[in-house]
């Protein structure tokens, strides 16, 4: 009986780690790897000569150093945070369960054992089932979690926004609760029948919980994207309606035979041609349309916009949408901010650069606040009529692909910067 409770204690690490590591979108081989590991390790802690329920506290600690150190050179605190608090509640209820149907002395081994692993083969399948609402690596985009990396890219003070910190507090108490059964050693069929309740449960909830997110947020990016490009169009009419103007300007002045005025006016347009030339060095014509867009909006504000533009992006990582996406909500963001600055004359500047494997956007304005981004959060804005996921939505994007978006302070001048990196490499890595 002690053979088969080591047995189930090795077996069942395999099952919590192997759907720990799926449930944030591990690589499959990775994952088998790994949780095999981990259910060797555990098979060994029968070489301590103690007992099955210490040597599962002891399969506890050990996983509570493994999976960080399996998760740390891409994970971060919340991956671990989910991955341990999935793995201690999975662990815990086949612990209680394997304990519960070990001390059932009318059965004999063989069929206590053959229950043993039909709770195995059974968990399997329904976490099997369930892991197609696994969310997946990534998941936290959606409620804006603060990266350790957030103090270097200055993406505000640490810590994190109100949801993250609500699924934390989840998590912990989700991991909590299902393992104190285990360890004290309560093994009953009542909590055996609540600890499946609360396992399966709660994963279904946790899972919810991202869903909704991610939905709430898909849809206030939609409703964002419909506001630029309507305020897209309305440029764009507006070009039309200065090309219509152009046009019978000059045939007028020509009706008149006044060639001089005629030619001041044509300076004036060859003037405007050139600043136009600043970003035909693009490869794609609709992100020139985009920046061509955006400074002109920015001077009806009073704001002179400076463009750089060193890179084409014709091998940029991110399609033609995802590029304007991000182009867009900085320099929308940018116009927002100088607007509201008495000083315009540092007005915009853009800048389009190539270092080494990534693409480089750097758009910078003058600020009246201190670190505007000090105190983002996802869903709120200070800013009248918008959401507040544009900064979020783009971070999101940028991460996808490999890249990051952050900002950095230098007095009262704000930069936002945007690593995206360059399909070449992407392909060749």
């Amino acid at each position: 009986m002690v053979i088969a409770g080591y047995g189930f204690l090795s077996a069942g690490a395999v099952v919590s780690c192997y759907f720990a590591f799926e449930w944030l979108g591990m690589e499959r081989r990775r994952s088998v790897a790994f949780s095999f590991l981990a259910g060797v390790v555990c098979a060994l802690s029968a070489c301590l000569n103690v007992s099955v329920r210490i040597s599962g506290i002891v399969c506890f600690l050990f996983l509570a150093i493994f999976i960080p150190v399996v998760l740390e050179p891409k994970g971060t605190w919340a991956d671990i945070a989910a991955a341990l608090s999935i793995a201690y509640a999975q662990y815990g209820m086949l612990q209680v369960t394997a304990g519960t149907i070990l001390r059932i002395e009318f059965l004999s081994l063989f069929f206590r054992v053959m229950l043993l692993v039909l709770v195995i083969l059974t968990t399997y399948g329904i976490c099997g089932r369930m892991s197609a609402e696994f969310p997946g690596a990534g998941w936290k985009e959606y409620f804006s979690c603060r990266k350790p990396a957030a103090r270097e890219t200055g993406l505000g003070a640490g810590g994190m926004d109100r949801p993250m910190a609500e699924l934390e507090v989840y998590l912990v108490v989700y991991g909590g609760c299902l393992i104190i059964p285990a360890v004290t050693g309560i093994y009953t069929v009542p909590v055996v029948c609540l600890e499946w309740f609360a396992f399966f449960g709660g994963l279904k909830l946790l899972n919810l919980i991202i869903s909704n997110r991610k939905e709430r947020i898909t849809v206030l990016t939609e409703k964002q994207y419909r506001d630029d490009m309507q305020a897209y169009m309305s440029v764009i009419r507006s070009q039309r309606h200065d090309y219509n103007f152009h046009v019978q300007t000059l045939h007028g002045l020509l009706l008149r035979k006044d060639y001089e005025a005629c030619e001041r006016y044509l300076d004036e347009l060859l003037k405007d041609s050139i600043e136009m030339n600043q970003i035909l060095p693009l490869q794609d014509a609709a992100v020139s349309a985009l920046i061509l867009s955006f400074k002109n909006k920015a001077a009806l504000s009073g704001l002179k916009m400076d463009i750089t533009i060193e890179n084409d992006l014709s091998q940029i990582a991110t399609n033609v949408y995802e590029t304007n996406k991000v182009i867009g909500n900085l320099l929308q963001n940018a116009i927002d901010e100088a607007e509201a600055v008495p000083d315009k004359s540092y007005g915009i500047r853009l800048s389009i650069l190539k270092r080494g494997e990534f693409c480089i956007i750097n758009v910078s304005n003058r600020v009246s606040r201190l670190n505007p981004m000090g105190g983002y959060q996802v869903g709120h804005s200070s800013k009248k009529g918008h959401e507040g996921i544009g900064i979020a939505s783009i971070q999101a994007l940028a991460s996808r692909y490999g890249g990051v978006v952050y900002s950095r302070m230098e007095g009262d001048i704000i930069f936002f910067v945007a690593k995206l990196p360059l399909q070449l490499y992407k392909e060749e890595s």
